[in-house]
């Protein structure tokens, strides 16, 4: 592993597991990795580069953005969000909710208005706009997005967001409030849920008490419960990461099982079903 082409190489040829010395030398020669890992992307959003080596990297690719805390990839990011099909190609199911919303945190430029587009755009897919919606509270709780004007920005929410409808948005945006202790919208949130914007098999008026109680006005513990944070070790996350094979063995298994619907009554802060060891809100539940 000499060049940057070197470590591309190895991003695109990766399958069942993670190219670490290809990522060990990107991060170790990260002035000469930057440059070509952001043109990628910027190729790849743009839709200037659809090449089947260039979609393979890109996981690696964003990753290593995200674990840089690399703030030029910040607005591309956000336009990538914007076109799910591009997004959940290059990343797939498991960065969009377990790793997305720590690259955006780790790649914020200071400017929340990228985020807040995603956020209130009905063209971006649901999951990715609520993903998009809890990186912002991270940041509204840690100075970078002032808190009194995200509080603002998540009341107009309540009144503004679209659709008018069940939606997983309307979830976190339920979520966002109650974790960050903004108990004047506890109201709402319950009218949320029992309206069915926000459906039983995510949050029940019976669990609304629980999430409430994980609130946190001051510090970072309902974040935490929620677990959201910053990005910031891609050798760790590949090392742990469900690559294909795993996924084809957890499905053979499953087939030997009898046909039970396993999310029927699973709790939203029970083990997933899945046996991902994830509780079930930061797992299957999106999917559900």
């Amino acid at each position: 592993m000499n060049t940057i082409d070197d470590a591309l190489k190895a991003f695109s040829a990766a399958a069942d597991s993670a190219p670490m010395p290809a990522l060990k030398w990107a991060l170790s020669h990260w002035d000469e990795a930057a440059p070509r890992c952001l043109a990628l992307l910027d190729a790849y959003t743009d839709g200037t580069d659809q090449s089947q080596t260039t979609l393979d990297a890109m996981v690696f690719v964003v990753h290593l953005l995200g674990d840089r805390a690399d703030t030029r990839a910040y607005r591309t990011l956000c336009r990538l969000l914007l076109d799910e099909e591009k997004l959940t190609n290059a990343l797939g199911d498991e960065a969009c909710v377990s790793t997305l919303k720590g690259i955006l945190i780790q790649c914020f430029d200071g400017d929340t208005a990228p985020l807040r587009a995603v956020v209130e755009s009905t063209e971006a897919e649901s999951i990715t706009r609520g993903e998009a919606l809890l990186a912002l509270a991270w940041l509204a709780r840690m100075g970078r997005f002032p808190e009194a004007e995200f509080k603002d920005y998540v009341r107009d929410l309540y009144t503004s967001l679209k659709p008018r409808e069940s939606d997983y948005i309307w979830y976190n945006l339920v979520v966002v409030s109650a974790i960050l202790g903004y108990s004047e919208f506890a109201a709402q949130g319950a009218k949320l849920i029992e309206d069915g914007l926000v459906p039983e098999e995510w949050l029940t008026l019976a669990e609304f008490p629980e999430l409430l109680s994980t609130g946190d006005a001051e510090g970072k513990n309902g974040l935490e419960s929620e677990e959201i944070a910053p990005f910031d070790n891609i050798l760790d996350a590949m090392a742990t990461w469900p690559w294909d094979d795993d996924e084809v063995e957890d499905e053979e298994e499953e087939v030997q099982e009898p046909v039970v619907n396993p999310l029927r009554h699973v709790g939203r802060n029970d083990p997933c079903p899945c046996g991902s060891g994830k509780k079930f809100k930061n797992c299957h539940l999106v999917a559900s």
